[in-house]
């Protein structure tokens, strides 16, 4: 059994780290265009703070949420 190289990470280290700045990426995307977004202030801080709880799911219903349709109210 080959010994293992102390200075290389392990391949699930790797996976795990890119994961994790996946998820840092996409939380950071979805802060920008909520910022930018034309919602009111109000909804736009309930968008973040959803996004900053739950980071890859907020994210990813931010993005979902943004491509309805709104009706004129």
């Amino acid at each position: 059994m080959p010994a293992e190289n102390p200075i290389l990470p392990a391949t699930y280290d790797i996976v795990w780290s890119g994961i994790v700045v996946a998820g840092l990426i996409l939380t950071i995307w979805a802060m920008v265009s909520i910022l930018r977004s034309g919602f009111d202030p109000r909804a736009r801080l309930v968008w973040a703070i959803i996004v900053l709880l739950l980071p890859v799911v907020g994210a990813a219903l931010w993005f979902y949420y943004r491509t309805l349709p709104r009706c004129a109210a």
